[in-house]
């Protein structure tokens, strides 16, 4: 499905009806959003590590990346790490 919308002073716009119905978006759904070159990509959050999205602190290695980006990133840094300490 698709449908055009158009953007506010305020930044934001309105999904049309019939994505919101396909979808079962409700009040508060939370949805990821991609850019890439022009296109944006907008996908219906699905489950726990989505609604973490936002809550870590940007930083120069966090900024744009999804939790589980970021999560993964932690365990090759902490791999380092303890190979570091131990040798290996």
């Amino acid at each position: 499905m698709t449908g055009l919308v158009t953007l506010s002073s305020k930044n934001q716009f309105t999904l049309p009806v019939g994505i919101v119905r396909e979808l079962g978006l409700k009040k508060g759904s939370r949805l990821w959003t991609k850019v890439d070159g022009d296109t944006i990509t907008i996908k219906k959050a699905g489950d726990t590590w989505d609604s973490l999205q936002g809550s870590l602190k940007d930083t120069s290695l966090t900024k744009g990346k999804s939790v589980l980006e970021i999560i993964e990133l932690a365990g090759k840094i902490e791999s380092k790490r303890l190979a570091k300490k131990y040798g290996v």
